[in-house]
């Protein structure tokens, strides 16, 4: 799963790479490393306004959810059960672009966990998301497939990975609805 990202670029980067506005710059500040167990807020571009980049919070609260709802369980969505599972369905057109430089995963061998950092040398991509507005509040959950490639190494525990997009094609293809069950092969920097 994906439980660690980081977004270490400027804002200005940021906002000339997806022709987009930051909506509350002064709440950005680039980190190397967002821990999805705290629920931080994160840069996002939502299918709502594309030329808006929000911060918007990590962990899907659903918009029947109460008050004690736990956010651990909706840090990810596996895309093959994204339709069915309740706190999901009612969300997959909510689709929104989680704005990153990288991510982070941990292999496992034998009794030792090795930290590996993903990314494209450094470079802007975004990972597939779902949001969901909770009393006018907006929160995300990130999309995730079965590893393929290299992942299939790195993660070798649970064999899962975050939807990766690279291309301006791919990611309007998200936002749009498209190629919903794509997903992205590190190795060939193209969705599969």
């Amino acid at each position: 799963m994906c439980f660690h990202s980081k977004q270490s670029k400027k804002a200005q980067e940021i906002e000339h790479r997806y022709r987009a506005k930051f909506e509350e710059i002064d709440m950005f500040e680039p980190t190397e490393h967002y821990n999805a167990f705290s629920f931080p807020k994160t840069p996002v571009i939502t299918n709502d306004d594309s030329k808006k980049i929000e911060m918007i919070s990590w962990g899907l609260i659903p918009k029947w959810a109460n008050e004690n709802w736990n956010r651990t369980y909706t840090l990810n969505a596996r895309i093959e059960t994204i339709h069915e599972k309740v706190s999901f369905k009612n969300n997959v057109e909510n689709r929104c672009l989680v704005l990153v430089n990288g991510f982070y995963e941990w292999q496992h061998i034998k009794s030792k966990k090795i930290k590996h950092l993903i990314d494209f040398n450094n470079e802007l991509f975004c990972l597939a998301g779902i949001y969901s507005e909770y009393k006018n509040k907006k929160t995300y959950t990130i999309v995730t497939t079965e590893a393929q490639g290299i992942m299939r190494q790195i993660h070798n525990s649970k064999l899962r990975m975050p939807i990766a997009l690279y291309t301006d094609e791919q990611i309007n293809n998200w936002l749009v609805g498209e190629n919903e069950f794509g997903c992205y092969d590190f190795n060939t920097k193209k969705c599969i």
